[in-house]
């Protein structure tokens, strides 16, 4: 029979902080961006999440994660009765504003604004045809080079096939993946029914405010798949099983190269945790990009190379592209408050070497992150589980990385937003999935792990 006392007490003010950081994180990413202007909103809005991140990692020090194991009393099955209407009442209460929005932009006409939509098309439209997906684009009298990884629009296949608007697949394909990712995991966690509750409600609130806030994720661009996906990465680090690891990583591997950097560190702790493990899920992931990448590349191995070399032009015409009723004095996707970009906007030098400058702090603060994660886990390797530290510098990398892009556009920012998500699962007054380490294994497996 399980103790009490083997769980993780909690205090109010360590509960009370978690709960306060991540709420003010979601409103100056939503209600209150750029509230304190372009220049410290990004600042505030970072130091928040390495906050978030700090806190989190205060409460689940010295002990393991696990899941409960299921019984008749804390079966995750009843419990995925309300996610389901959860994600229903999201769907009705935002699916017609995120309509509204696609309305307001009509495909036809959204090159002047956005090329995002109109380039996947032609990807899908040469997959269907068939024909090289991979080769150079001309879109309103403009030729670059195809830089879209395949999962970034071969998931709008079927969309095109059964004449279905890409962004609102896209949505679907966010709300799927909390309903998979998030929901699912907490239906298994065993928490009080008044605590998942609350955190049942949390994605619909977060995702709510962030279309009433950010109509250009969703009226302009797909982002909400890719924000999907990394919901699906930030889940999988709790898991098991490696093919679920992997699947993760594939995921967002193949859809942005935004992850490149964090995945050393974690392969590291995946070796950490279970070397014979580790290995199957590199294997299994190396595997999966090859399948799936690899047939594109046969005819030009080096377009995806050329291709991101081509981003730093497009760059300086973002870093000169000033909107004349702006409410800003500056080009209007640096100064929207969520990215640094502003800081080295107004620096010294060409606009080139401004740029590159970011692009080096960029690289070389991920880097480093990366490695000080590293050696903080070294340093408590005995008293930290690998996969809540794999998904704490998650959080904290997608924050970093994102917060120095060169062109910080607030869409691309969302994807650490809703990784947050997932760090409140992990704090819970008395917490039934934290165990302290030296003591036994209460459930092993547990339900649906290895």
């Amino acid at each position: 029979m399980k103790s009490s006392s083997l769980f993780r007490p909690t205090s109010s003010a360590l509960l009370l902080a978690v709960g306060l950081v991540f709420v003010l994180e979601v409103l100056f990413f939503t209600y209150w961006r750029n509230s304190l202007g372009p220049y410290w909103s990004p600042v505030l809005l970072y130091a928040l999440s390495l906050a978030l991140c700090l806190l989190v990692a205060r409460t689940v020090l010295g002990y393991r994660f696990q899941w409960p194991r299921a019984t008749a009393a804390v079966s995750p099955w009843p419990r995925l009765i309300l996610p389901v209407g959860l994600t229903l009442v999201s769907w009705l209460i935002t699916m017609p504003l995120v309509r509204k929005l696609i309305d307001q932009h009509a495909v036809s006409s959204i090159l002047a604004k956005s090329d995002i939509l109109p380039a996947l098309q032609v990807y899908v439209t040469r997959f269907l045809g068939p024909g090289l997906v991979y080769q150079p684009i001309t879109l309103g009298g403009y030729t670059f080079l195809p830089n879209y990884p395949p999962l970034q629009w071969l998931p709008f296949v079927p969309a095109q096939v059964l004449g279905l608007d890409y962004r609102a697949w896209a949505f679907g394909a966010l709300l799927l993946a909390l309903l998979v990712a998030y929901q699912w995991q907490l239906a298994r966690l065993a928490l009080p029914w008044g605590e998942w509750l609350l955190k049942g409600v949390l994605p619909v609130l977060v995702l709510h405010f962030t279309v009433l806030r950010n109509d250009s994720m969703f009226g302009l661009t797909v982002e909400s798949l890719i924000v999907g996906y990394y919901c699906v990465l930030a889940a999988t680090t709790l898991s098991a099983k490696p093919w679920l690891k992997a699947l993760g990583l594939v995921l967002c591997l193949l859809s942005r190269f935004s992850l490149v950097l964090w995945v050393p560190l974690y392969g590291l702790l995946l070796l950490w945790e279970n070397p014979r493990q580790g290995w199957r899920t590199a294997g299994l992931a190396l595997a999966g990009v090859l399948l799936v990448l690899g047939p594109f590349l046969l005819h030009d191995p080096t377009i995806f190379f050329r291709a991101q070399l081509e981003n730093l032009g497009i760059a300086e015409g973002e870093w000169q592209h000033i909107e004349p009723l702006a409410p800003v004095a500056g080009p209007i996707h640096l100064f929207n408050g969520v990215g640094f970009a502003p800081w080295f906007y107004d620096m010294a030098g060409t606009l080139t070497e401004r740029i590159t400058r970011l692009q080096i702090t960029q690289f070389g603060l991920c880097i480093g992150l990366v490695a000080l994660a590293g050696l903080l886990f070294w340093q408590v390797r005995h008293r930290f589980d690998p996969r809540l530290a794999a998904l704490l510098s998650l959080k904290a990398y997608l924050a970093t990385f994102y917060a120095f892009l060169i062109i910080p556009y607030t869409y691309l920012a969302f994807v650490s937003l809703f990784t947050s998500l997932f760090l409140v699962l992990l704090v819970s007054r008395q917490a039934p999935f934290l165990t302290p380490f030296g003591a036994s294994r209460l459930e092993q497996p547990a339900v649906g792990e290895e």
